[in-house]
């Protein structure tokens, strides 16, 4: 008896590597995409001058949608600079009709006019979500004006499927 035991043991601790290998399959399945780079970093513009940079890096990880952002001034001391990261999601409605949501979840980093380069880690939990399929990371770099419209840059997106 004692050596059937030992004799099973190896396949049930292979089953068992193998059942939380599957578990953690889809986490480990996580999808990514740079956004811009540091030598070429997005740039919010305003009178031809460049007022805020960014760069960084769309995922998805753990049921959510994730950007790390990397932003700078390059003009420092003078107005604060931010990044902004909006989601979406493409899930059924009630007629279990496919769309888009529409931007949401706003996240903006904090201010800086340092002249070096901050990081800022934003989310988006999408998870308890209801067939969702898709999801969208929405990014800009702005100047913080206070006495006129924030001096933006373009806002792309990245999309992931789900």
């Amino acid at each position: 008896m004692h050596h059937t035991i030992r004799k099973h043991l190896p396949l049930a601790v292979g089953t068992l590597g193998a059942a939380i290998f599957l578990a953690s399959g889809p986490a480990a399945m996580a999808a990514s995409d740079d956004w811009n780079s540091r030598s070429d970093p997005l740039v919010a513009w305003d009178g031809g001058v460049k007022q805020a940079l960014a760069y960084g890096t769309a995922y998805t990880k753990d049921g959510s949608l994730k950007n790390h952002t990397n932003y700078k001034d390059p003009r420092p001391g003078g107005d604060y600079v931010y990044t902004q990261s909006d989601y979406d999601v493409y899930w059924p409605n009630f007629q279990g009709q496919y769309h888009w949501q529409g931007k949401c979840c706003t996240d903006q980093s904090a201010r800086d006019r340092s002249g070096d380069w901050v990081d800022q880690y934003d989310a988006y939990y999408y998870a308890d979500i209801d067939g969702v399929e898709k999801g969208r990371v929405y990014y800009k770099v702005c100047e913080d004006q206070e006495w006129s419209p924030d001096a933006c840059s373009i806002n792309p997106f990245i999309t992931f499927s789900l």
